[in-house]
Parts: C-alpha cells; sequence; structure tokens
C-alpha cells in the first residue's frame, strides 16, 4: 500500500511543473514588455533615443520610423502567437494532469486553475 506521501508526489510534482511554467511565461512576458512596450509609444521613444545619438536626417527619420513601426507590428503577432500557444500548453498539461486525480482532487484542482486563470488575468488583460 502506497503512503500518503507517495500518493500526492506525482501531482505535487505535475503542479510544480505548471507552476513553474506559469512563472516562466510571466518572466518572458514581463521582460518582453520592459524591452519591447506595445504602440506608437514605444516607437517614438525608440526613435528619439535613436535620433539623439545618431542625428537623423529628416529622410532617415521618416525611414528608421517606418521600420520601427513594421517591427513593432511583427513583435505584436510573435506575442499573440506566444500567448496563444502558451494557453494551449497550459490547457494541455491540465487535462493531462486531471486525467491523474480522483473526482475530490479534480474539483479541487479547477479551482486552483480557476485562480490561475484569474491572475493570468489581472496581469495580462489580453490573455486568455
Amino acid at each position: 500500500m502506497r503512503s500518503r506521501a507517495e500518493k500526492l508526489l506525482i501531482p505535487v510534482f505535475a503542479l510544480g511543473l505548471l507552476s513553474g511554467g506559469a512563472m516562466g511565461s510571466w518572466g518572458q512576458r514581463v521582460l518582453f514588455h520592459r524591452h519591447m512596450r506595445a504602440g506608437e509609444a514605444e516607437v517614438s521613444r525608440a526613435l528619439d533615443r535613436l535620433n539623439a545619438e545618431l542625428v537623423f536626417d529628416d529622410a532617415q527619420k521618416s525611414a528608421v520610423e517606418k521600420i520601427l513601426s513594421a517591427k513593432q507590428d511583427e513583435l505584436s503577432v510573435l506575442e499573440k502567437e506566444r500567448s496563444d500557444r502558451s494557453f494551449a500548453v497550459r490547457q494541455a498539461a491540465r487535462r493531462e494532469i486531471a486525467l491523474l486525480l480522483n473526482s475530490d482532487q479534480q474539483a479541487k484542482f479547477q479551482v486552483l486553475c480557476d485562480i490561475a486563470d484569474k491572475r493570468i488575468k489581472e496581469r495580462s488583460p489580453e490573455a486568455r
């Protein structure tokens, strides 16, 4: 007969993996937004910073602004793809964990997942 600790080992390990993945995702998001804030404000800020060092003429400034705007749009698409992929991986992990749990554990696990989803939504409103 397995001890209580042995019975909890797999669910606790799985929850650790899930929470570690969530924290890693959150950390990446924080760093991403710190370095590449979305929108024209970041483009303008980056352009001003470059112009202060390089002193662009009007044509250069216009061309660099177009490049920065285009790349900002590409980064926004990448961030959306990353967010969608994170959601899919998180859901897959939850389904796999739920298969290991009895009905009482599944109910508690669902509450934990709901809490995690709420926290994710608070930190990142555009996330699912």
